[in-house]
């Protein structure tokens, strides 16, 4: 929605949207990577690396001027959680659902289902569940989810730290620490693809640390720009393609991390910065605008369709194990249900829960300008 809280057109970044719809893309094929072929994206895991930077990037465009003006941080928290929550709380049902319906007539059916009771409760409050619980995942109706605990975490201390960190040098000392984090997880685990469970989730801590950070470090180095509006170029397309090839690239596990850590850490900020100078030509502008749109709903809603697809494999094997037919129809079916979500769900919910804010006590700020998640 627009800075003066209305709904209509928003400032956006086109090719950052764009960035964002493939990502959401990229995220959900390194997921069903079995139902596309006989190969595999070892690097794919940096693709929420990206989402991170782009998120501490759109968030500075569309929030620092109004926490430099006095935005508290319960009100920013606010945006944030009413931005997110929609979604979410769909993508933990649908887990849900899926879940246990797959639990009726299993030997250990009833447990089982009780177990996803007693798990359900806490992240219905995106809390996660706690391993003694019955699972080693932080958020198991939905394991994507895990991103946002970090997000909004190191969104709180963007804005409950920002009158120190409006100063750039201590933003910068920020990212560095962070970063010296992210290289110790990194080599801990042995890879930059951690932090969905609870033995790695302080490598999600880092991850999030650094990107969001990073993002914001960006903003600040370019100017603090005001608006959207970039040069079109066709290099646009270039660096689109450059980010799902990175994700092929093979190393042994000795020099795993040294990759991950490179794409994440050296090529992240140079690559977000030339992303958010350009545009591409006007005819592509919806599509890229229509990518950033359900990006979101894309990542936090495709993980129970892949769990709904792998259990349909295990009865009918030839419905999705037909690659690439498999991966391209779970692509389609989950495209579809995140247009579908984003636009007759999210957004008349986000609409509704606004006004009732509004009749309840008048923001002193507008809303977001750019759809961030």
């Amino acid at each position: 929605m627009g800075r003066d809280g209305s709904t209509g057109q928003p400032d956006t970044f086109v090719l950052l949207d764009g960035l964002r719809g493939l990502g959401a893309i990229l995220v959900l094929v390194g997921h069903t990577m079995p139902y596309w072929g006989p190969f595999w994206a070892p690097g794919g895991a940096v693709v929420v690396d990206m989402f991170f930077l782009l998120s501490g990037f759109v968030i500075a465009y569309a929030y620092e001027p109004e926490i430099a003006q006095g935005m508290g941080a319960g009100a920013f928290m606010l945006q944030r959680i009413v931005r997110l929550y929609p979604l979410y709380l769909l993508g933990i049902v649908l887990g849900f659902v899926v879940l246990f319906a797959t639990t009726v007539g299993n030997g250990d059916g009833g447990e089982r289902g009780l177990a996803l009771v007693a798990q359900l409760a806490p992240q219905l409050f995106m809390l996660p569940a706690p391993p003694q619980l019955g699972s080693p995942d932080l958020y198991s109706l939905n394991v994507p989810a895990w991103t946002l605990l970090f997000e909004l975490f190191v969104n709180f201390v963007y804005v409950a730290a920002f009158r120190w960190l409006r100063d750039t040098r201590v933003l910068a000392l920020l990212v560095v620490t962070f970063a010296v984090v992210l290289v110790v997880a990194v080599f801990s685990v042995g890879k930059i693809d951690a932090g969905s469970d609870w033995a790695t989730f302080w490598a999600g801590l880092a991850r999030a640390g650094f990107g969001f950070s990073a993002g914001v470090l960006t903003f600040r180095l370019m100017g603090a720009p005001r608006t959207t509006k970039r040069p079109v170029s066709n290099w646009s397309f270039v660096l689109l393609f450059a980010i799902p090839v990175a994700g092929f690239i093979p190393a042994t596990p000795e020099l795993r991390p040294f990759v991950d850590l490179t794409l994440a850490m050296v090529l992240g900020m140079p690559v977000l910065w030339l992303c958010q100078a350009m545009a591409p030509p006007l005819r592509y502008h919806a599509l890229f605008t229509l990518g950033g749109r359900i990006s979101y709903a894309l990542y936090i809603l495709h993980q129970p369709l892949r769990e709904l697809a792998e259990r349909i494999s295990w009865r009918s094997p030839l419905l999705f194990e037909i690659r690439p037919v498999g991966g391209v129809l779970i692509l389609v079916m989950a495209v579809g249900l995140a247009y579908v979500a984003e636009r007759f769900y999210d957004r008349p919910v986000r609409r509704w829960i606004v006004a009732r804010l509004k009749r309840r006590a008048p923001p002193r700020t507008g809303a977001v300008a750019i759809d961030a998640a």
